[in-house]
């Protein structure tokens, strides 16, 4: 009941406590029970005598119409269903339960999408948490089923990032790069971040979930635990997109893109994908296992045709595939301690 609560005061504006009782047509102390429960999820609410309730700051919060208005009617065929949850422990657990259960049938090459307006157990790469305010930024998981094995899925986390550069780029975010293989950085902060798993069988069926953290508006308050360098579309480009209409666009591009990379694999994004490179030429430590006290350095060269990382190193030109695999930048072109 208090996210219907919240739908209301989602416009920034005062609302008296009457008004919003004769509303859900719940008590004055009803209410107030869930005003607590609003500050609970770490949202600013203003209280004044003779004007009621107020957020700090208005809500955009995700409409299913809306999302699904600003997809092209060709592009919204395929998607199959979109569920919008409020609360969420991570859209990615939920959508592999889904699978698992066999609760969802990803027949036809359709997406299915989730999406929430928090996550209480995000997770990012190497099992790291996400950490995801109420309401401010982007938390999805897209789900995709695909005919062929996982070695022809090599490169596709490279152009799920390039999908989302493409739709910021027109967004006037600008200034954008990729660190191999999924991070997308902004001097050198992250402003989003994509994890793929990948179910079924190793050389056939596969069914490929796509989660994906944007980081749009968010307090830094409440990313006080981040534990590395961030940034949000409002510093970059001084002004919040609307959020129903961006993740349609990005669902739009990622719809096309996934078929094209489907057809002909990464070598027809790999000179695009080249520009937005964050670390090509640049010396960095390539790490290759969780609890490996020190990884690869090298040189980086780019990406092959298949998306795998070019590394220069003291044996000539490696080549390393995606997986657990991070590279960080060092400090200098001898150095050897990584930033």
């Amino acid at each position: 009941m208090h996210f219907k609560l919240l739908k209301l005061l989602a416009d920034g504006k005062f609302h008296s406590g009457e008004m919003l009782a004769n509303t859900l047509q719940v008590s004055r102390t009803s209410i107030w029970k869930m005003i607590s429960r609003i500050h609970d999820l770490g949202l600013e609410l203003h209280s004044v005598k003779g004007k009621g309730y107020k957020l700090s700051e208005p809500l955009d919060l995700f409409d299913h119409e809306s999302i699904l208005k600003n997809i092209p009617a060709d592009l919204r065929v395929k998607i199959q269903d979109i569920k919008i949850f409020q609360s969420l422990d991570s859209t990615s657990s939920y959508t592999m339960e889904l699978l698992r259960s066999r609760e969802l049938n990803l027949e036809g090459n359709r997406l299915f999408v989730c999406l929430a307006e928090q996550q209480t157990a995000g997770r990012g790469r190497r099992g790291r948490p996400w950490i995801s305010p109420f309401g401010h930024n982007l938390y999805f998981t897209v789900a995709r089923e695909f005919n062929t094995g996982l070695s022809e899925l090599e490169g596709f986390s490279l152009v799920i990032a390039l999908a989302i550069v493409r739709v910021l780029e027109r967004n006037k975010v600008h200034g954008l790069g990729i660190k191999w293989p999924n991070d997308i950085l902004w001097q050198e902060k992250k402003l989003a971040g994509i994890l793929l798993e990948i179910t079924g069988d190793p050389t056939g069926l596969s069914q490929v979930l796509i989660g994906i953290g944007l980081n749009i508006n968010a307090n830094p308050q409440s990313m006080f635990n981040v534990d590395q360098p961030w940034v949000d579309i409002k510093t970059i480009s001084g002004s919040v997109p609307d959020r129903n209409k961006l993740i349609a666009e990005i669902l739009a591009e990622m719809i096309k893109m996934i078929d094209e990379f489907e057809a002909g694999g990464f070598v027809a994004f790999k000179d695009e994908w080249e520009d937005f490179d964050a670390l090509k030429g640049r010396q960095v430590e390539l790490k290759t296992h969780t609890n490996q006290p020190s990884g690869i350095l090298g040189k980086v060269m780019g990406v092959n045709k298949q998306g795998a990382l070019l590394l220069q190193t003291k044996e000539g030109i490696e080549t390393f595939h995606g997986g657990e695999l991070s590279p960080r930048p060092v400090q200098n072109e001898q150095g050897n301690q990584p930033r």
